[in-house]
């Protein structure tokens, strides 16, 4: 068996080449030629990675994606929150529509600021707010926890009382309101003025009960 070489630098390869002899039964022979390609150093180095510029488009490429991905992921919680502060406020007024019926008013005794009924709905602190609107609404048994409160922001939901306490509005900051949360909001039970949930407070959803 002989070995023939040959090159073409060009494509970057090296032939290598033998000959053999191929021998069947009875004494036929055959003389064979087989050829196969060896890359040679210059095509290895054209193929041993990504060039500099090759990594920061890369690198850019990705960068650009995960921002994409982070906001898209950012977005989805803020609704998700926003989805828990309605939940919660429905939840809310149900207890309180259930105190109406028992006590005929919606101002929950002993609660709130100053023990008035109004003020923020889940907070305590001992001072002003020595028990929440929420406990003695679940002290009553129509609320499932003592605490609810903003998924964020603590202190965060709000209650206030008009009309001898027959009206009431409780609200709440979306991450995402509406131009129609924002205008309704402001037609609430103290949702404008002074000391209003919307110009006062920043709140811009609420709930009216009456």
């Amino acid at each position: 068996m002989k070995f023939l070489t040959s090159k073409n630098h060009r494509r970057g390869f090296t032939r290598t080449s033998f000959f053999g002899r191929r021998v069947w039964g009875g004494g036929q022979s055959e003389i064979f030629q087989h050829s196969s390609p060896v890359m040679t150093s210059a095509s290895v180095k054209k193929m041993r990675g990504f060039t500099l510029i090759e990594l920061l488009v890369v690198i850019s490429i990705i960068g650009l994606l995960s921002s994409v991905v982070l906001a898209s992921l950012n977005t989805a919680r803020s609704k998700a929150r926003d989805a828990r502060r309605k939940s919660d406020l429905n939840e809310i007024r149900t207890a309180l529509e259930f105190y109406l019926d028992k006590y005929g008013t919606y101002k929950v005794a002993g609660s709130g600021w100053n023990g008035g009924g109004q003020g923020f709905l889940g907070y305590e602190n001992g001072a002003n707010y020595p028990t929440s609107v929420t406990r003695v609404l679940n002290n009553e048994g129509f609320l499932g926890a003592p605490l609810i409160d903003d998924p964020k922001t603590k202190p965060g939901y709000m209650i206030y009382l008009c009309d001898s306490y027959k009206r009431a509005a409780i609200s709440a900051t979306l991450e995402n309101p509406s131009a129609g949360d924002i205008a309704y909001i402001q037609t609430t039970c103290n949702g404008t003025g002074s000391n209003g949930t919307y110009t006062n407070y920043g709140k811009n959803y609420a709930l009216e009960l009456r």
